[in-house]
């Protein structure tokens, strides 16, 4: 599984696991208001965590350990589900449950480059350090022929802030059809007969 896909995998909001998600490690207080102020800032701060995590998906570090490249994004006892899979969403509770011990980062060698982008997106600040998100965001994939595709998708997340910041806790990623079809025409363009 290449890093594009790992990260892909992890994207929009399982609010149902917010309770979950704060009931572990240092978990914010139910008790505590949020003022304006804090809100504002909440949602400045987790914006500019979510732009962090889109520059990295944008250049993935070919060869470094998976489990060290994703560990400033997601948090351990990550939740996460998506409709990669192709029939059934995958549902990965864990980061070392998604992410062998050796496993590198690596991708196609017929993909040049790729942006992740964020579209429209809503940052819902749920209680000190806790927010969700939801994002319409575009990857554009750059062969080595020159051409571009245009994956789209929708994210959806739950974002804990603690010691070391910002961590994703549940993500949830739909794609269209059209993803799904762009993915496979692109894969099967670029890879060669056997």
């Amino acid at each position: 599984m290449t890093f594009r896909q790992l990260l892909a995998q992890a994207q929009p909001v399982l609010l149902l696991l917010v309770g979950a998600c704060a009931t572990q490690g240092s978990a914010p207080s139910a008790d505590a208001t949020l003022t304006p102020a804090h809100t504002t800032a909440m949602r400045d701060s987790v914006r500019q965590f979510l732009d962090a995590y889109a520059a990295d998906v944008s250049a993935p570090p070919i060869g470094k350990n998976v489990r060290e490249a994703l560990s400033p994004f997601y948090a351990p006892e990550i939740v996460m589900s998506t409709d990669l899979a192709g029939d059934e969403p995958v549902l990965v509770q864990t980061l070392d449950s998604l992410v062998p011990p050796n496993e590198v980062v690596s991708q196609p060698p017929w993909i040049k480059s790729t942006r992740y982008e964020w579209g429209a997106m809503t940052i819902t600040p749920l209680a000190p350090g806790l927010a969700s998100y939801t994002a319409k965001y575009i990857e554009h994939v750059t062969d080595t022929t020159g051409t571009t595709t245009d994956l789209p998708g929708v994210q959806n997340g739950v974002v804990k802030r603690g010691a070391n910041g910002w961590r994703f806790v549940a993500l949830q990623s739909s794609h269209p059809m059209v993803t799904h079809q762009r993915q496979a025409d692109l894969t099967t363009r670029m890879t060669p007969a056997k």
